[in-house]
């Protein structure tokens, strides 16, 4: 189900060369998890980050995705009653690429 508010914002620093990153923040607010709306889920937050460096044609970037580890319902589970999806826990990764 929709939740009522949803809210997004970001600080992108992205240059052609040298250092990047950024910081997302995404809100979501209190919806309903069944057909039925009798299971309210609360609102939450959650905060991602990347930061990393190009140089020529190479890129080297870490990211971290949900890092308060919110673990909040998200979706009632067409699986059964009282089953319900949860937001992917906190994740690191890092990354390197050639652009050509």
């Amino acid at each position: 189900m929709s939740a009522r508010h949803l809210a997004s914002g970001a600080l992108i620093f992205a240059p052609d060369q040298g250092v990047f990153g950024d910081v997302v923040v995404k809100y979501s607010g209190d919806r309903y998890l069944n057909k039925r709306n009798t299971a309210l889920a609360r609102p939450f937050t959650t905060v991602d980050v990347g930061a990393g460096y190009r140089f020529g044609p190479y890129e080297i970037r870490a990211d971290g995705r949900n890092l308060g580890d919110k673990r909040d319902p998200v979706a009632a589970s067409e699986l059964g009653d009282a089953q319900y999806y949860r937001l992917f826990p906190r994740s690191f990764r890092v990354t390197a690429s050639l652009r050509f």
